[in-house]
């Protein structure tokens, strides 16, 4: 059996993984030809054009490294923009190439997805990514055996856990998240989507549902993942939720750290001292 360790720090510790999806208007485009008009691909674009300097200026203002999960087409449209966050210190990690549904793909076209990928991101970056995130949908069961043999060191995509693991089907570090510590869930909105949705979430509410969530992670020592979208909360009006939330990392007895750090810290302890194994 593979290795199922679990990484648990003391209580009242804590890890926090702030994550950025760079989906652009990829995200929309996936969902459909309806998606693909000027009016969706704007959406999507906002994150681009404005969205990305209010979350790129949060994470600087407070010291946070993020990890930033991005398709390789967002590389190949947008190597200005990529580069830059490389440079700020952030990890780039691989979200597909243009946000495709694993679910829907054979083994064979789901390897030449993450080899155009992780090309498209190396290329602009000079860094071979070493995270990935499920883009649209879901996957298969070859998915993290595919992963694992691209040489990816952890995925961040699967709801199973409360802290890291070592995933029993493949030599791959699984960092779990929740809808509930999302901004698309809450704020996003298309022609159709989301199905029965009808209204924007209230901002407090969803802010207070991140700080409790964090709250409960710190008390029991588990990992709190972060996971935003500039195109939604890189508005005016949302951005001080993460700039919140930072502020809060940051005050508190909490490693913040990316992806790959995580994932490294995970591996590394194998003595099992701050881990706890699950069968």
């Amino acid at each position: 059996m593979r290795d199922q360790r679990q990484m648990k720090l003391d209580k009242g510790m804590a890890i926090a993984m702030i994550t950025v999806e760079l989906d652009n208007e990829y995200i929309w485009h996936s969902m459909g030809d309806s998606y693909r008009s000027p009016k969706n691909t704007s959406m999507g674009t906002y994150g681009t054009h404005r969205g990305l300097l209010r979350v790129l200026g949060a994470l600087k203002e407070y010291g946070v490294r993020a990890t930033f999960f991005i398709p390789g087409m967002a590389a190949e449209d947008y190597p200005q923009e990529v580069r830059e966050i490389a440079a700020q210190g952030h990890e780039i990690a691989l979200h597909g190439y243009a946000h495709e549904d694993f679910a829907g793909l054979t083994a064979e076209v789901q390897r030449e997805v993450l080899k155009k990928g992780i090309g498209a991101l190396e290329k602009v970056t000079g860094k071979r990514p070493v995270g990935f995130r499920l883009p649209e949908g879901d996957c298969t069961v070859e998915t993290t055996r595919l992963l694992e043999e691209e040489g990816f060191l952890y995925n961040n995509s699967f709801f199973d856990r409360d802290a890291p693991y070592v995933r029993p089907e493949a030599m791959l570090v699984e960092i779990p998240m929740r809808w509930e510590t999302q901004d698309f869930p809450y704020f996003a909105f298309g022609p159709t989507f989301p199905s029965g949705k009808s209204r924007i979430a209230v901002y407090d509410e969803v802010l207070d549902n991140w700080l409790w969530e964090l709250e409960a992670c710190c008390e029991e020592g588990y990992c709190f993942t972060l996971k935003v979208d500039p195109q939604i909360i890189g508005t005016p009006g949302r951005i001080f939720m993460l700039e919140r939330i930072l502020a809060e990392v940051s005050r508190r007895n909490i490693w913040c750290a990316t992806g790959r750090e995580v994932a490294e810290a995970v591996l590394a302890a194998g003595d099992g001292e701050k881990c706890e194994g699950e069968r």
